[in-house]
């Protein structure tokens, strides 16, 4: 038990620790963007310069006048220049003196403004950049990728996490250097000021060196806990908003809100338990920088009070040793936010890092103008090592056919067309359209040729002539208004309050299910490939807009190779072929006639719908009878 003890501590404290190599990574994978932005950076960097010089000198008014215009001691042969700036009347080198803090002041506040401007104008510009690149990112990874991944995760990482890179990536370079430079200078110059002072306000800073490494480590753990549970928070919200018309027809708005209040309720006390550690890690940290301000202003009162040391210089040191001391609680709080930009470092280069498991062949070419042919010769297939999907699948359908895939729930029917859109690669055998294998033709060549109808319309916020022209992106009016009409759907859309220019309100629910589907027709229809694939379209339509849906079919799949996954028998009625695949293999490929001769699997799927219960006897239709 005790060993066990040992072990998850020392896991803990591992996990606790600082990720340096994932900031590293990040100056790595993104380090190009200093390049590109170079501008606003040197900005920054002459503002932080510039900063650092002020910050030395603006102390000195204050010692001159507490010396040499309050106290009147001579001033010192190299200072009598300023006796030449403003004479040697107390009162006009008092004056001299205060314009001069307030010059120095002012000059202070524009370099920093500069200097913060510069930076923040960076940070953004690169936030921006890597959430470009990493949005692009996403759009070419697999589905496998998306399967996998929760979408609200993903949200987040690339909203909020996002807005932690530029921290990493110009506020932490920036603040070190800056932070090293004022540490040096101040030293240095405290040094040659009062050498004894010097030495000890500097015992504080390894004290306040292995405080902020030891307290650090709790508040790393503190902080990916909080992020955590934001991040679960985030999931749960996208899932409910996109799920509320389920929710609410099962009734479990009150299941719902509870499993939300318990996750916010987590992240709450998440988010407290780490504000708590950090405002303590701040105040700890003042509280020994108040001690050795302490120890300086004592031991130099005593050197002042016996000569040693001029009031001004005691005064002078005072300032400096706030300035030495402030960038050291800096790093303080600067580590905090490390810790925290680590975690989101680590997430955003997850993405960055996925692949996609449908790549191009190194010398990928342009598919040639596809006919139609289809031919799967001897594929097989299973998800990440599951159990195989499909296998040893061999057919061919010639150009023009029409071919309606029969199964079961899990047969395979909707790997067998992912795998046709090449979403996925087969584990073995090929896949070829007019003798030519897709896995050696650029991926965009290839879905450029194929054209899908899901059975559920996904519609954009956009207006309704952007929804169709997403099928073409340089679609001119006439080719949206033909495509409308050809999908039954100019009459509904011209009758909307702007018509095309209508906009749809999200998933176009201000539209009824028939109008959806009939715009995802005409958007199908606009790309006219030789190729076209129907996940049944009209399934769960009342029989008015079914009937405006299948016309629309009928006209959309005229001279096309057309894949049909069937759900009811009255779409296959007029296929010129049907393929029937069981647990995976392909089982049967032909006509309806034949299948329901020699198919057993067919059978069923056949007799499940045609053959109605009367008088507890199951009564058999004739292929006459069914049309």
């Amino acid at each position: 038990m005790a060993d066990q003890k040992t072990k998850k501590a020392k896991k803990t404290k591992e996990k606790a620790k600082l990720d340096y190599s994932t900031i590293f990574r990040m100056y790595r994978v993104y380090g190009y963007l200093y390049k590109v932005h170079w501008k606003p950076l040197m900005a920054a960097f002459g503002g932080q310069i510039f900063t650092i010089l002020i910050a030395l000198l603006l102390p000195w008014p204050l010692k001159l006048i507490i010396d040499y215009v309050i106290l009147q001691a001579p001033l010192p042969p190299e200072a009598t220049f300023v006796y030449g700036w403003f004479g040697t009347e107390v009162m006009a080198l008092l004056g001299g003196l205060v314009i001069a803090y307030i010059v120095l002041y002012l000059m202070d506040s524009f370099a920093s403004y500069f200097h913060r401007v510069g930076l923040l104008t960076a940070g953004e510009k690169m936030a921006t950049d890597i959430r470009d690149r990493l949005f692009a990112h996403l759009q070419q990874l697999s589905l496998s990728f998306h399967n996998s991944s929760r979408s609200g995760d993903l949200i987040y990482r690339l909203t909020f996490d996002i807005n932690h890179v530029k921290m990493v990536l110009v506020e932490l370079p920036n603040f070190v250097t800056y932070r090293l430079l004022t540490i040096i200078a101040h030293m240095v110059l405290m040094c040659l000021l009062e050498w004894r002072l010097a030495l000890l306000a500097f015992t504080v800073v390894p004290v306040l060196y292995l405080y902020n490494r030891k307290f650090g480590k709790s508040v790393d753990k503190a902080v990916k806990k909080k992020r955590k549970k934001e991040s679960d928070i985030s999931q749960i919200v996208t899932e409910n908003v996109t799920a509320m018309a389920l929710i609410q027809a099962y009734g479990r708005e009150d299941s719902q809100q509870a499993r939300f209040a318990l996750e916010n309720r987590e992240s709450l006390e998440s988010g407290i338990s780490a504000m708590r550690l950090t405002k303590l890690f701040k105040r700890l940290n003042q509280i020994l920088m108040a001690l050795g301000t302490g120890a300086v202003a004592y031991y130099g009162g005593l050197l002042a009070l016996e000569g040693s040391i001029l009031p001004g210089t005691l005064v002078l040191f005072v300032a400096y040793l706030r300035n030495l001391y402030k960038p050291i609680k800096k790093f303080a709080e600067m580590l905090l936010k490390v810790v925290t930009a680590q975690v989101s470092c680590a997430r955003l280069l997850e993405v960055a890092d996925s692949e996609s498991t449908v790549v191009e062949v190194p010398d990928a070419a342009p598919l040639n103008p596809l006919k139609g042919k289809v031919a799967f010769d001897n594929v097989t297939f299973s998800y990440q090592d599951e159990f195989t999907v499909l296998k040893d699948v061999s057919f061919t359908v010639e150009a023009g056919e029409t071919v309606a895939l029969v199964g079961h729930s899990g047969a395979g029917k909707s790997t067998l067309i992912a795998l046709l859109m090449r979403f996925y690669d087969p584990e073995k055998g090929a896949i070829l359209m007019d003798g030519q294998e897709i896995r050696q033709a650029t991926i965009k060549s290839l879905r450029n040729q194929l054209t899908i109808v899901m059975q559920e319309a996904q519609l954009f916020q956009k207006s309704v002539q952007e929804n169709i022209a997403f099928g073409k992106e340089d679609a001119s009016e006439a080719e949206i208004i033909a495509a409308a009409k050809a999908a039954q759907a100019h009459n509904f859309i011209s009758n909307l309050p702007e018509g095309y220019q209508s906009i749809l309100s999200e998933g176009g629910d201000n539209l009824s299910g028939g109008q959806k589907q009939r715009i995802n027709i005409a958007r199908a229809m606009i790309r006219n490939t030789p190729i076209l694939i129907l996940d049944e379209p009209a399934t769960a339509l009342d029989a008015k807009s079914e009937k405006l849906v299948q016309q629309a079919m009928e006209e959309l799949t005229r001279n096309k190779t057309t894949f049909i996954i069937a759900h009811k028998f009255s779409t296959i009625a007029n296929v010129d072929k049907i393929l029937v695949l069981d647990k995976g293999q392909l089982v049967g490929f032909g006509k309806h006639e034949e299948l329901l001769e020699s198919c057993l699997p067919y059978q069923e799927f056949y007799h499940a719908q045609f053959a109605p219960i009367e008088n507890g006897q199951s009564k058999k239709l004739s292929t006459a009878e069914t049309g």
